[in-house]
């Protein structure tokens, strides 16, 4: 274990989400000195900092003293890039050198095959995509400062990050599943969903923060990008079957296209109906969406040779092991 005062101080944002909560505590579990910054700290939490990314004075106070920032909060899109520069001018203000950013495979559009760090951004991105291709850009200025040759940012870009408590890709897919909403969608299923446990990425989080403190990262790029994936990326439809079976619901039914689709137009009235608090409709407000079904058919495999070289790292936890850790009271 680090000797936890040997190291400077390292700012989470976000840190009351799934991912930023689950990097506070495998870092300190680390030995290093984390200061848990969040935008609403709970009353009481003294293990929080307050750092609304929209208070410009509040961020100040948060990056204060730190050495390395790690951005993990996620909020409102179309704030996000805004928010970002936000954290980056007082990182400026403070002399912060380092930083880990959390980006997204989402970056690449409808890229499929095999796609490289190297890949351009796609067009067209959503709303979510696009604003995480312009906080990249920010983070990649702010690293290549002709004048601040000591900056080094590390872009990370995960894939499906799961695990207990993510909030998309395991509770809402259970609540989905157990409302019999769900199912497995033929073809249209058959992507490769490019999944990473949470326990995988504050791993690699661990290696690149050990090495951003330590200096031993003065020959890295000022500016690079990681894709984080992990070791297996089975079907969408074999993911779905696999926490079925988990949590043990019966077998899911094979949905076709025609079916969707018509799911989707009823969840579209189901949704506005709920909102008014009538009662009914709930299974079918669950249907997927259209932004959905192509993540679920789009075979693109994310390459990962960066994280190998760059930090020796390569991801352990497998699809049955990941769900195991996602529903540690769960009998197999």
């Amino acid at each position: 274990m680090i000797e936890t005062q040997a190291h400077p101080d390292i700012l989470v944002t976000g840190a009351r989400g799934f991912v930023g909560a689950a990097l506070v505590q495998s870092l300190r579990a680390a030995g290093f000195r984390v200061r848990a910054g969040a935008r609403r700290p709970e009353p009481g939490r003294n293990d929080l900092a307050a750092c609304d990314l929209d208070d410009a004075d509040q961020t100040r106070a948060a990056v204060a003293g730190c050495s390395l920032v790690i951005h993990a909060a996620y909020g409102d899109l179309g704030a996000m890039p805004t928010q970002c520069a936000t954290l980056i001018s007082a990182m400026e203000a403070a002399g912060v050198p380092s930083l880990i950013h959390f980006s997204s495979i989402a970056v690449y559009g409808e890229a499929t095959g095999a796609i490289s760090e190297t890949a351009p951004h796609g067009d067209g991105l959503d709303d979510y995509a696009g604003a995480k291709s312009a906080c990249e850009d920010i983070v990649r200025q702010w690293a290549e400062h002709p004048a601040a040759t000591e900056r080094r940012a590390l872009i990370l870009r995960p894939g499906i990050v799961y695990g207990a408590g993510s909030r998309f890709w395991i509770d809402k897919l259970v609540e989905r599943i157990r409302a019999d909403a769900w199912g497995t969608f033929g073809s249209a299923g058959e992507g490769e969903a490019a999944l990473i446990h949470i326990d995988d990425l504050c791993r690699l989080v661990e290696l690149a923060t050990q090495r951003l403190l330590s200096g031993t990262c003065s020959t890295w790029p000022r500016a690079t990008a990681l894709n984080a994936v992990g070791p297996e990326t089975p079907s969408w439809n074999a993911y779905f079957e696999a926490l079925a079976s988990r949590i043990g619901a019966a077998p899911l039914p094979s949905v076709g296209g025609a079916a969707v689709a018509t799911r989707q137009v009823g969840a579209v009235a189901a949704k506005v109906w709920r909102k008014f608090g009538l009662p009914g409709g709930a299974a079918l407000a669950l249907a997927p969406t259209p932004g959905e079904m192509a993540l679920f058919a789009r075979k693109a495999r994310y390459l990962t040779q960066t994280a190998e070289d760059l930090l020796g790292f390569v991801a352990q936890v497998g699809l049955q092991d990941g769900l195991a850790r996602s529903f540690p009271q769960a009998k197999a």
